[in-house]
């Protein structure tokens, strides 16, 4: 079985991901590809646990369409061969003298429901040519816009899975709270993805996913809603990140791996925090559990984003020696 997850291509990941740990059986024969070509190298697939980048880790680099290439540079650079894309590397800005907030708002729902395939169709070649897949699509939809008139209508929520089906994502994700989640859990099954919760440390807001019991609340609404769990938030919270990934993995799609103090403390390099970061790579390797583990941070460094996160990277190598 090991053999077998060392030669997964990328996409063979994905889709395991997208499957769960159940699929583990049925997806085993995935080292091959089955048109009889050779199967593509998975440069961060690391004895077994599968890598890729938040590009936020990218912190001078302005998170733009016309960036795009530079973004793609970097991640080759790293030797990631997945990403997490937010919707801002592909989306156009509308923002500019003379309009406002909400008229620009209103042009980019405009685009998004009419943008058509061969759009996201390209991007998706950009990042396959440079031997990268798109795991997971960033997109914060807030589902309140019945009060505030310039968030996610459901035509626009369509547009969006739509766009990251396209794109090769398994599914999209977003920082949005429990009425939100709620809202949007009828979405992702319809196009046979998830919906993935990322959690933050604010422990003020009762809507926030900050929580073991707020990931509850929000799996109950679909089972179609995953964790995109964050292992820096989470101890900053006073959570036990190695507890709720032993109950909860096969809820978990992917991993935001950063380090950062208990107590709401500050963010960290890795190694100097409190998140068990080398116990929850050797626990996902161990179990051999379908997990993206993307690396992000957010610690403030004198180094290049793309300095900062090689150093994140061979961390973690050096923890699944």
């Amino acid at each position: 079985m090991e053999r077998t997850i060392l030669n997964l291509t990328r996409r063979d990941f994905a889709k395991l991901a997208l499957a769960g740990a159940s699929g583990l059986v049925s997806l085993s024969g995935l080292g091959s590809c089955s048109r009889g070509q050779a199967p593509a190298a998975n440069r961060s697939l690391i004895h077994g646990v599968q890598f890729g980048v938040q590009p936020f880790c990218y912190h001078d680099l302005v998170m733009n369409h016309e960036n795009r290439p530079e973004l793609i540079r970097r991640i080759v650079q790293n030797g990631f061969d997945m990403v997490e894309l937010h919707a801002t590397w592909c989306e156009p800005k509308f923002n500019g003298p003379g309009v406002t907030a909400v008229e620009a708002r209103e042009k980019l729902r405009e685009w998004r429901v009419t943008a058509p395939a061969t759009y996201y169709q390209s991007i998706r070649k950009e990042f396959d040519d440079a031997g990268i897949s798109i795991f997971t699509y960033y997109v914060n939809m807030d589902a309140s816009y019945q009060n505030v008139g310039i968030d996610y209508t459901d035509a626009e929520i369509e547009a969006t899975f739509t766009a990251a089906k396209i794109l090769g994502a398994s599914g999209c994700i977003g920082s949005q709270g429990l009425k939100a989640t709620q809202r949007l859990a009828s979405f992702p099954g319809k196009y046979g993805m998830f919906m993935g919760v990322h959690n933050h440390s604010n422990l003020s807001d009762p809507d926030a996913l900050n929580t073991e019991e707020s990931f509850i609340k929000a799996f109950s609404f679909s089972p179609d809603i995953m964790a995109t769990f964050d292992t820096r938030h989470f101890t900053a919270a006073n959570g036990d990140c190695l507890a709720f990934l032993e109950k909860h993995h096969a809820r978990v799609r992917n991993i935001h791996l950063g380090d950062r103090r208990k107590n709401q403390g500050r963010s960290a390099p890795f190694g100097q925090g409190d998140a068990p970061i080398i116990e929850i790579l050797r626990m996902v390797r161990d179990n051999k559990w379908p997990i993206v583990v993307m690396l992000e941070f957010e610690h403030g460094t004198l180094r290049t984003g793309v300095e900062e996160t090689q150093l994140m990277f061979d961390y973690c190598k050096r923890a699944l020696a």
